[in-house]
């Protein structure tokens, strides 16, 4: 199911306490979080390494890069998920295969704080490592250019063909089935669309601007269903439009790109 960045996940509630240091530590884990981005709250689900992968506890924790948290016996799989927006309701992902599901919108993305996550297995020890990553990936325009006789006026840089949502856990195989071409219904529509100050001339300038899509595996061109920067303006009066491939984007990927139309 899609979840939007405001994101009401559903299920019961552990609230989540510091461990005490009268605790045993046998009966605890020690979680070490690896973020790219800063995050204001994680969200830890630990579920059994079994053949049903039950939800066994849930945890909403502070910006802390490392944690303790209660944790039996048993292998476990821990899934984070980093500023999750609101609060859950009444029912949470009971299942491994549940929380693999659960999608995320890029209409409901705030660049400023990209939804993370991440997950490990833990298997003995009770220390675990895990890496959160964004779904977000950051186009960055740098130098742009027109050779021609004439100025493109009143240029707009926007992207097509973004990935609509993806699960929240997948590391790879990002072929959209739903792709947007506009930032109708975004919550932020500045992440898929600018307009530069100045206009396009054969001498470069630097763009300084930074679109942002989600992952998309697919080949761009015609046919193809693969994410496009799109910059349009008006040369001598006329409407034109230009489209540059961004290629293979993975997860929570950062492209650099400076254009020079022809």
């Amino acid at each position: 199911m899609p979840v939007a960045a405001v994101m009401v996940l559903t299920g019961a509630c552990v609230k989540a306490l510091p461990l005490q240091s009268t605790e045993r530590e046998a009966d605890s884990l020690s979680l070490h979080i690896d973020a790219p981005r800063p995050y204001g709250h994680l969200d830890v689900f630990i579920y059994s390494d079994t053949l049903t992968k039950a939800l066994e506890s849930h945890w909403r924790c502070d910006s802390a890069r490392t944690l303790r948290l209660p944790c039996g016996k048993g292998d476990k799989i821990i899934v984070a998920l980093a500023d999750v927006r609101g609060e859950f309701g009444e029912k949470l992902p009971a299942t491994y295969d549940a929380m693999e599901n659960i999608s995320m919108d890029y209409a409901g993305e705030d660049p400023s704080a990209p939804f993370q996550s991440g997950f490990c297995y833990v298997q003995g020890p009770r220390e675990a490592d895990l890496r959160l990553s964004p779904l977000l990936c950051s186009v960055n325009i740098g130098s742009i250019s027109l050779q021609g006789d004439a100025p493109l006026c009143a240029p707009v840089l926007s992207l097509r063909h973004v990935s609509a949502a993806f699960p929240i856990l997948r590391q790879d195989g990002f072929h959209p089935s739903h792709t947007l071409d506009g930032p109708d219904g975004l919550d932020f529509p500045l992440m898929m669309l600018r307009s530069l100050p100045f206009d396009i001339a054969s001498v470069p300038q630097q763009a300084g601007i930074t679109l942002y899509c989600y992952p998309n595996e697919d080949e761009a061109g015609p046919g193809g269903g693969g994410t496009e920067l799109v910059i349009s303006g008006y040369y001598l009066k006329e409407l034109r439009e230009f489209y540059i491939p961004l290629g293979n984007i993975k997860r929570g990927g950062c492209i650099y790109i400076d254009v020079k139309l022809e």
